[in-house]
């Protein structure tokens, strides 16, 4: 089934006083784009969580929020790197005494360094931590997906409803191109009847010159052309998996085969269904850009 790019998921496990959330958020984008934001926690596995979503996901611009809690009960086993510390302050100090900098070295200069505590935490402890983050993962995605193919369901209803107004704004072109050649060859053989009179005029080329430009008015291909793209269209829309590429491109086509009965007709019927045709295809590729 389709899926809607724009979407939103969110998931949670726990487990011995820790849990970790997954929040994710989904816009439309050509590609597969991400925004990720890990606890430091999980900093490790920035390329895992990435490989993890692409097996599920084929496009979209997705931005992953990761936070990594524990209980109000249950505290974590913060350690400092004493050794680390005074070794940062040492070297500070003499930065500050070198360039004469006024003021004493305070606790929150020390802070911004990012690898003075530890948690404690043991080879079992980032394991465990890592797999409560695949499941809040997977869930988060579960939701996410469930909720795009929600929204693709009304989306390709109203594409299914605009596909139909171009199947009747085509047949429309079909009926009246029928007689269409005829009429053109007709009104063109009358209209320099009444303007050539002089009878030394080649008869036979006149016909094959007119023939030539009624022949260029004739749009029977074109729209064998943009029937098989209707189709191809109708039967791509119900395929499970990945469509919104594959519809864009047959809606190129389909938007070619309409702009050259439109330029090519002389009909005013049909010229107007053409323009029809089109604002239906602008209207169809807006929601296209949607599905993944």
């Amino acid at each position: 089934m389709a899926r809607s790019m724009t979407g939103y998921g969110v998931g949670t496990a726990s487990s011995n006083g820790r849990s970790v959330t997954v929040e994710l958020r989904s816009v439309n984008n050509r590609f597969l784009d991400f925004n990720l934001r890990l606890p430091r926690t999980l900093n490790q596995h920035d390329p895992d969580v990435r490989e993890l979503i692409r097996k599920r996901l084929v496009r979209g611009r997705i931005s992953i929020l990761i936070n990594d809690e524990w209980n109000e009960d249950r505290a974590p086993d913060i350690r400092l790197d004493h050794a680390r510390a005074l070794g940062y302050a040492s070297v500070l100090e003499e930065l500050r005494k070198e360039l004469k900098l006024e003021g004493q070295l305070r606790l929150e200069h020390l802070l911004t360094a990012d690898d003075l505590f530890t948690t404690g935490a043991d080879d079992a402890d980032r394991e465990t931590l890592w797999g409560l983050c695949r499941e809040a993962l997977d869930r988060a995605l579960d939701q996410m997906i469930a909720a795009g193919k929600s929204e693709a369901e009304a989306l390709c209803s109203d594409i299914n409803e605009r596909t139909d107004g171009i199947r009747g704004q085509l047949d429309l072109i079909k009926r009246v191109a029928e007689n269409m050649v005829d009429d053109y060859y007709q009104r063109l053989r009358s209209r320099l009847e009444e303007i050539l009179e002089d009878s030394r005029i080649d008869q036979a080329r006149l016909e094959t010159e007119i023939a030539l430009a009624a022949d260029r008015y004739d749009i029977s291909e074109e729209i064998v052309r943009l029937d098989s793209h209707l189709q191809m269209f109708s039967d791509a829309i119900d395929k499970d998996g990945p469509i919104g590429k594959t519809l864009g491109f047959i809606l190129q086509e389909m938007g070619r085969e309409a702009n050259t009965i439109a330029s090519k007709s002389w009909a005013l019927e049909v010229s107007q269904a053409a323009i029809k045709i089109k604002e239906y295809l602008e209207q169809i590729r807006e929601q296209v850009q949607n599905l993944e």
